[in-house]
């Protein structure tokens, strides 16, 4: 009887040795995993929608979210983000007014403000990486000017499609002419047709542009627009594969003339941190 009772002492020892080993390379290999994550492959999000046309949750506002929006002063939008859970432990969001927000979430969303145009920045943050994004706000204070790239050719026109998430409805186009792409400088056609319609398809408006200003209508930026070229004969000697036109936009009611001179935007005072400013869709 004390010879079985020694070998069932051994097994049993024996027993917790692999089991400790067992646990012991467990927690080896899920350290290892964390620490060999590469940063470039975390996949993570930021990007904003127009707030009339915002989700209200994350998921739905990732299948169509821009990272340049064009809005009027005074306007909300909303900032959407989404990293890894199990590497994320902080989000930071800092805008161009000196606006700091932090969280404690790797996924979320929140209402801001914008007062002056530039970029938001956004900081993931977890043990073993920092990842940084960011995204563009223009705020129209007044009229300014705009150009719009379309890109085609010859034979089938040339296209732009301006989401209106990332524009706001109330900007319109005062003016519009044909310009160069990329520069002053270069060869570019001057006379063209222009099919303009809303996101939908609807309420289709017909202009004629040249190199010289012309008025647009006040039609809305946002939707698609369609441009072809006039006067070429028989000829195809347009072989650029974008087309640019010099726009100026403003938010209504425009009540002053358009120029292409601006006074440099004064930025409003924030605080230099406000954790808990942001509000959530209403």
């Amino acid at each position: 009887m004390k010879y079985r009772s020694n070998d069932s002492s051994r097994k049993n020892i024996i027993l917790l040795i692999i089991l400790g080993l067992a646990v012991g390379g467990l927690m080896v290999m899920t350290i290892s995993c964390a620490e060999g994550v590469k940063c470039t492959d975390i996949k993570t999000t930021f990007c904003a929608i127009i707030k009339e046309l915002a989700p209200a949750s994350v998921q739905p506002a990732l299948e169509d979210c821009p990272t340049s929006l064009i809005i009027c002063e005074g306007e909300e939008i909303v900032l959407y983000w989404q990293g890894d859970a199990t590497l994320t432990s902080n989000v930071s969001i800092i805008g161009p007014a000196g606006e700091v927000y932090d969280f404690p979430i790797s996924e979320g969303f929140a209402t801001v403000t914008p007062v002056i145009s530039g970029e938001w920045k956004i900081t993931f943050t977890g043990e073993h990486c920092r990842i940084y994004k960011s995204i563009s706000i223009r705020v129209i204070k007044g009229p300014e000017p705009y150009t719009i790239v379309a890109n085609g050719n010859i034979d089938t026109g040339f296209f732009c499609d301006i989401n209106p998430k990332s524009v706001s409805k109330k900007l319109i186009v005062l003016a519009i002419r044909s310009t160069q792409c990329g520069g002053t400088g270069g060869f570019y056609w001057e006379n063209w047709n222009c099919k303009k319609t809303e996101w939908n398809g609807s309420n289709p408006i017909f202009l004629n542009i040249t190199k010289d200003d012309g008025s647009a209508n006040n039609t809305q930026l946002s939707g698609h627009w369609s441009f072809y070229p006039t006067g070429m004969g028989g000829t195809s000697i347009y072989t650029e594969k974008s087309a640019c036109f010099r726009v100026t936009i403003c938010c209504e009611p425009c009540n002053q003339v358009p120029t292409d001179i601006y006074p440099t935007p004064t930025p409003t005072p924030w605080p230099t941190r406000n954790p808990y400013g942001l509000s959530p869709i209403l």
